[in-house]
């Protein structure tokens, strides 16, 4: 159990590391909220009536909710939001951010942008129609500042959740894409399956069926054409099942970025190159050389984002970043959090963090240089609220680019998952057809040319084996479509009778011993499976006269274990290993051993733990995963 957890932990990490980053997002921009209004003069209700309107966003935002409980959410913010200008008028910041971030996380794309552009205006024209107390003149940009403000915050905090809401998703349904492909390639194989075999065994029981109702000779020509293709059908057998076990997996699928990760640091890049351009202009409003090549280095850098993110490019971007600010450093140091962020995404820790802490500590120590000995408490939130403004950019990059690894993991994840499902669909059929199906083929093969002999002999015990024989092939038949779905179901004590006779049919004297009490589906059609697969390995790779064969039960397992005189010599060192054993392997969660003894006898000892979780079985119910200490058959 302990297990259990530590594995569904290491599962969730993705979705709780995801969640973490959108909470501390929530808490930066909530501290420079407060900072903001403490630096407006707000006053202690001017800074707390905004936060009303925190509790349905963040409930909006943190949860995919239904469309009606989206929208009250959405009314409720609104309404919110309007309740500190009613109170303390214009004491407080009208900088609608939640308003504009609800509205693009309650709403349909096509309304949703729309409306988040007319709150963003609304913003600046707010600040020009309440005029908060502004110097004559600097309106404009007074009202440019508050619309980046709203757009950026709004912009964040959505690219934030929309990124955490697709991570939530693609981790909940990552088995799905697995599951809908193991159903495609069941049907893909059992259409496949049926087309290659079907047709095959339904001529071999249509011969089965004739001669058991026609004379001798017929009977014996019907039946030695049914052996004959019971054979080239064993053959196509084994080739098929060959062929599935060798199968390799598909190219992987390239995986981008996720276009809104993309786009939204995009846009939050543009928006707070023009918070430079703003202040560039407040500085130097004549200034148009000056204007002109902040403008084209803007421009650079904005162009180098919307290309693929090599290192060359990362490192073009960043001295254009960085370089600038002995130039222009009251305005060049509001792209300061972009190069801080994407110095935390790209370097490895710890030497990303202390890179990061010494430029965060050398942008504060700066800030507060520049508020001077008076230290008055206007200027220090300022300046607090600047650098919180560093922090928040800088953390958006490095959650957007997180995120968006994250996302193509799980998305790269949810692609193994199919190719591991398929891959493991196609062994567990080539074990079924090679081990089941095989068997019953050889099992016809055997007991059609015992059937041959007896018409002469014994005609009365000849009818009795082509009687069998034709079940037999019915069998086949019905195994055939179960190997392509679920996956088959048989019974040990039914197999035990069945390899009884069919190697007594080859003229082997067999001594047996059946011992293993009741047992739960699964693991008896586990060693039933391998019992056949030993069987067929002794008629196909021995001159047996002898074979014993005993299923005993322990306190933790059920042992296999089949000896067999007439042993063929080991082939040469570098011979192909067969793929019996192999198939035999992957039917126990326990090493199989498997080799040759003393006097040309060769024993197969197989051990099935009776405890589910010893026997690792996937989702199909006859494959595990297994671990395998094999001989060479």
């Amino acid at each position: 159990m302990q297990r259990g957890s530590v594995e569904r932990s290491d599962e969730d990490l993705p979705l709780r590391l995801a969640r973490a980053m959108l909470w501390a997002t929530f808490g930066i921009l909530f501290a420079i909220r407060v900072l903001t209004g403490l630096d407006n003069g707000a006053g202690l209700i001017g800074v707390l009536l905004p936060m009303a309107s925190y509790p349905p966003l963040v409930a909006l935002v943190v949860r995919h909710r239904r469309t009606t409980v989206r929208y009250a959410l959405l009314a409720a913010v609104v309404l919110l939001y309007a309740v500190p200008f009613l109170v303390v008028g214009e004491r407080w910041d009208w900088v609608p951010w939640s308003v504009a971030a609800a509205v693009l996380c309650a709403l349909p794309g096509r309304v949703a942008w729309p409306l988040f552009v007319l709150i963003v205006a609304a913003s600046g024209v707010a600040v020009l129609l309440l005029g908060y107390d502004l110097v004559p003149g600097y309106e404009g940009h007074v009202a440019v500042g508050y619309m980046i403000i709203a757009a950026d915050d709004g912009l964040i905090l959505f690219g934030l959740s929309a990124l955490v809401r697709a991570v939530e998703r693609l981790h909940g349904t990552q088995d799905e894409l697995a599951r809908m492909a193991l159903a495609t390639e069941r049907l893909r194989l059992d259409g496949e399956l049926r087309g290659l075999l079907g047709g095959k065994l339904q001529a071999i029981a249509f011969r089965m069926r004739k001669a058991e109702q026609e004379a001798p000779e017929r009977a014996r020509h019907d039946l030695r054409e049914g052996v004959a293709l019971a054979r080239h059908t064993l053959a196509r057998v084994r080739a098929v099942a060959g062929t599935y076990q060798a199968h390799r997996p598909e190219e992987a699928v390239p995986l981008e970025c996720p276009r809104l990760a993309r786009r939204v640091l995009l846009a939050v890049l543009l928006i707070q190159c023009g918070l430079v351009m703003k202040v560039m202009a407040y500085q130097y409003p004549a200034d148009w050389p000056a204007l002109g090549f902040a403008a084209a280095l803007l421009a650079g850098i904005a162009t180098l984002q919307t290309l693929p993110q090599s290192r060359t490019v990362l490192a073009a971007q960043s001295l254009l970043l960085l370089l600038p600010l002995a130039i222009f450093p009251d305005a060049w140091d509001k792209l300061l959090s972009i190069f801080t962020g994407k110095l935390l995404l790209n370097l490895r820790p710890p030497r990303s963090w202390a890179i990061v802490s010494v430029v965060l500590a050398g942008h504060l120590a700066w800030l507060l240089w520049s508020i001077g000995s008076t230290m008055l408490i206007d200027d220090l939130a300022a300046a607090l609220m600047t650098f919180g403004s560093h922090l928040m950019i800088m953390w958006l990059v490095y959650c957007l680019g997180r995120l968006s690894w994250l996302l193509v993991a799980l998305e790269r994840a949810r692609h193994e998952l199919v190719e591991s499902a398929v891959r493991w669909e196609r062994v567990r059929v080539a074990g079924d057809l090679h081990d089941v199906l095989g068997f019953s083929l050889s099992a016809v093969s055997l007991k059609g040319e015992v059937a041959v002999r007896l018409l002469d002999t014994d005609p009365a015990r000849a009818g009795s084996e082509i009687a069998a024989l034709v079940s037999l092939v019915e069998r086949a038949l019905a195994e055939l479509r179960s190997i392509a779905g679920e996956g088959l179901e048989l019974r040990l004590a039914a197999e035990f009778d069945t390899a009884r006779e069919v190697l007594e049919a080859a003229g082997i004297e067999v001594v047996a011993r059946l011992d293993p009490g009741p047992l739960p589906p699964g693991l008896d059609t586990a060693v039933a499976a391998a019992l056949r697969e030993t069987v067929t390995n002794v008629l196909r790779h021995s001159r047996a006269r002898t074979c014993e064969i005993t299923v005993s039960r322990t306190d933790e397992a059920v042992r296999l274990r089949v000896i067999n005189d007439g042993a063929v010599p080991p082939a040469p060192a570098g011979t192909p290993r067969g793929y019996g054993l192999r198939s035999l392997a992957s039917r126990t969660g326990q090493p199989v051993t498997a080799g040759y003894r003393q006097g040309g006898r060769y024993e197969v000892v197989a051990e099935f733990p009776l405890d589910p979780a010893g026997l690792r079985r996937d989702a199909d119910g006859v494959h595990p995963v297994v671990g395998s200490q094999l001989g060479h058959r």
